[in-house]
């Protein structure tokens, strides 16, 4: 069982120029069927464009006013 930890990107702790290689990174290292996380302290609805581009399936959930999850998957 993979550590659940490995399978975050916490948005809050990168600056925000390495956010778009962080989720390209782990987007391609994830395989059919395979997902992973994101947190952020905003809705990141400007991401949304690029993470449909990645062929991820997304869904947001709003934890709080400064807390945002987002999960993402490949699907076949």
């Amino acid at each position: 069982m993979k550590d659940i930890t490995h399978n975050i990107i916490d948005l809050r702790e990168l600056e925000p120029h390495l956010t778009h290689p962080a989720i390209a990174l782990r987007a391609a290292s994830t395989q059919i069927d395979e997902s992973f996380w994101l947190i952020a302290d905003h809705d990141p609805v400007e991401l949304h464009e690029f993470l449909l581009e990645l062929a991820l399936t997304v869904q947001t959930f709003i934890c709080s006013e400064t807390e945002y999850r987002v999960f993402l998957g490949k699907v076949a």
